[in-house]
């Protein structure tokens, strides 16, 4: 038989879940921590000007092509 050298049995999936779990809350404080942290020393207007800056940029990117057809 083909069976894997290494089982990967329900408590290691459970663990490997609850720590990627605790891993995307942390990264997602930290975003929002930096967030504010940006947001307090710039200022609001820049912040927002540079969040439209990159909105624009990002619409361009994963937009259309200016004939409206579809890249192949």
């Amino acid at each position: 038989m083909d069976l894997p050298e290494k089982f990967n049995g329900e408590k290691e999936l459970a663990r490997a879940k609850a720590a990627s779990r605790a891993v995307g809350w942390l990264q997602g404080g930290g975003v929002v921590l930096g967030g504010a942290i940006l947001w307090n020393l710039l200022g609001w207007i820049p912040v927002l000007i540079g969040l439209a800056a990159v909105g624009w940029i990002l619409v361009k990117v994963m937009g259309r092509s200016k004939d409206g057809e579809v890249e192949t």
